[in-house]
């Protein structure tokens, strides 16, 4: 398909005109919806990482007091008041720590005892209902947790570690596992004299759970001491209970802010600090692009898919339209190749109802106006050609006829005829009239001056028996008509109606024009022998075929074909505008009636009313 043909271009203007802004729409709504989708994702995950945080502190909280139980139990306290030199002891230390053990997520419990009396146990470690107990030093027992401040109540994290035995390693054995320590000194309270130590190694299946409640698939959280040491995670590949190496820890770590946002080539960060007496952590989420835009370009693959099948019936439906619409073109295109083959008669067929059918249309009436055209400039120059030819025949030496009859009437002048002269003039007259070829078309004038000598010439061959009258209007003698139509008409008359036994034959000539001056009329009428209705009748019909259909019979080969020439000629004159009108008269005689147009064509008159005299 050649990219210069309509069909190509309406191809691809349609192409574009759909591909187009399907495209920029998926662009614009797939911008628009990742803009969208992070805004509601960072709201809705702040206030997530929100009540997470909320739910963490709850929790640690709830440890908190857990590890303050002994200091709500008064048998207890009376063994921080006597400084645990009470023989009762052992067995209330028992009972504290196997109540603390007791609490939700708590896997051990350990206590060491400064100061206890020589050869007295004051390390104990509760594991499972199961009580491990032991001889340390101070600097043995400060191996085994953090270093403690002096001077607080509050309590210390212990990032997340392997579980130890506290060196107590006594039977039962017990397997290690991952746990957070929270560490508290006994204070003889309200004093700052330290008493000893309260190691509280706590699982971490409810901080696993709170944290896996925080996410989706794909989406990481993490939990971080304000060292950045990762004390949980979701992530499978962080290691706990050491320093997290994440691009973004040390901007979360540096920030003051309570809460925040941060952007990193593949991914988004969100972080709330936790902020307790006893802890300064950090709630991390690390929300992917990749499946922060999940929704987006599943959205965008749809529209692609929605793109594609759409792209496909636009296809079909573009070449089907072109198709549809170019094809009248392409036929027209071909009846127009075989018009300039010389095919002027070819027949146009688009059959559709649209503008290009339209244009066929006009168009195969425009080629059968020319055809028509053509064939009438053929007709009227072949009737030309008749009559030049039939001239011709009759044309014997003309200038030597011109001469002969000019010599003859000086004679006939020269004699004292002068009656002869002027016969001979219209004789000259009328032969060179009827023997000149150029002309084609003259003023009804002109074409009177001929009627007038040959009539000059019957009415000296018929003297008293024949009366002509004239009654011609002179707006029409301008009128230009083809050449030759109304002397044949008188020709007929004598030959066929003229009867020298009559009285009174009368040959009339009239002109005028119609009432709205859209015609001009020209009447010839005499009062000779007629035609029958019936054969008024035939001639009527013979007139009005074609040529080719014209039947020449014996009865109608002097007369008719007369007629039927000025008719023809009349026809392919005007273009089938001009009318010829033949009327019987009473009570014999006939009216030979010629409508010619002036500018255009109008209603042809037909009441009696229109003629004159």
């Amino acid at each position: 398909m050649p990219r210069s043909s309509l069909r190509f271009k309406l191809i691809v203007l349609m192409l574009i005109a759909t591909i187009a802004p399907i495209t920029a729409s998926i662009l614009v709504t797939n911008a628009y919806t990742k803009q969208n989708v992070r805004q509601n994702a960072l709201r809705e995950n702040t206030n997530l990482l929100f009540q997470g945080k909320q739910n963490v502190i709850n929790y640690m909280n709830s440890l908190n007091e857990t590890s303050l139980t002994m200091y709500k139990d008064l048998s207890f306290i009376g063994l921080i008041t006597s400084g645990f030199s009470s023989y009762q002891t052992e067995a209330e230390i028992f009972r504290i720590l196997q109540t603390i053990s007791r609490q939700k997520d708590v896997f051990q419990v350990y206590m060491h005892i400064n100061d206890r009396p020589t050869d007295s146990l004051n390390s104990f470690l509760m594991i499972q209902e199961f009580l491990k107990r032991g001889i340390q030093t101070n600097t043995q027992a400060q191996d085994y947790v953090i270093p403690m401040p002096n001077d607080s109540y509050e309590a210390v994290m212990e990032p997340t570690h392997m579980s130890d035995d506290y060196g107590l390693t006594q039977f039962p054995y017990y397997a290690q596992r991952t746990v957070m320590t929270m560490h508290r000194v006994i204070y003889r309270i309200p004093s700052k004299e330290a008493l000893g130590i309260l190691s509280i190694d706590l699982k971490l299946d409810t901080l696993n759970q709170l944290l896996a409640q925080l996410g989706n698939k794909g989406e990481d959280l993490y939990l971080l001491d304000d060292k950045g040491t990762l004390l949980l995670s979701t992530d499978k590949e962080a290691v706990p209970g050491v320093a997290l190496n994440k691009p973004w820890t040390q901007t979360v770590l540096a920030s003051k802010e309570e809460r925040g946002s941060l952007e990193a080539d593949k991914s988004i960060e969100l972080y709330e600090k936790l902020t307790t007496p006893y802890l300064d952590w950090y709630l991390v989420k690390q929300i992917p692009y990749e499946h922060l835009y999940q929704g987006a370009r599943d959205l965008t693959q749809i529209h692609m898919v929605i793109l594609g099948i759409l792209l496909l019936v636009v296809t079909l439906l573009t070449l089907l339209i072109t198709v549809r619409f170019t094809r009248p073109i392409k036929q027209l295109l071909g009846y127009i190749n075989q018009i300039q083959t010389g095919r002027l008669d070819v027949d146009i067929q688009v059959k559709t109802d649209d503008e290009i059918g339209i244009l066929a249309r006009r168009f195969r009436i425009m080629m059968q106006t020319i055809n028509d055209l053509i064939k009438q400039e053929y007709k009227l120059n072949l009737a030309n050609k008749t009559n030049q030819l039939k001239a011709l025949q009759a044309q014997i030496h003309p200038h030597f006829l011109y001469n002969s009859l000019q010599s003859i009437g000086t004679l006939a002048l020269q004699h004292g005829a002068p009656k002869i002269y002027q016969l001979l003039s219209a004789l000259a007259k009328m032969m060179r009239y009827s023997m000149n070829t150029n002309e084609t078309e003259v003023t009804l004038k002109q074409e009177l001056d001929h009627v007038k000598a040959y009539m000059q010439l019957q009415l000296q061959r018929f003297e008293n028996e024949l009366e002509v009258e004239y009654d011609i209007d002179e707006k029409t003698l301008s009128l230009v008509i083809p050449k030759m139509i109304l002397q044949p008409l008188a020709e007929n008359y004598f030959k066929h109606a003229f009867d020298p036994r009559q009285p009174h034959n009368l040959l009339s000539f009239r002109s005028f024009l119609n009432a709205e001056g859209t015609y001009a009329c020209l009447v010839v009428e005499d009062n000779g022998k007629g035609l029958s209705e019936e054969q008024l009748s035939d001639l009527r019909e013979q007139l009005n075929k074609e040529p080719s259909s014209f039947e020449v019979t014996e009865e109608n080969r002097s007369m008719n074909i007369g007629l039927y020439n000025v008719s023809s000629r009349l026809r392919l004159y005007y273009n089938g505008d001009a009318k010829m009108q033949l009327d019987a008269l009473a009570p014999h005689g006939i009216r030979i009636t010629f409508w010619i147009p002036l500018t255009h064509p109008g209603e042809e008159p037909n009441d009696e009313s229109h003629y004159r005299g």
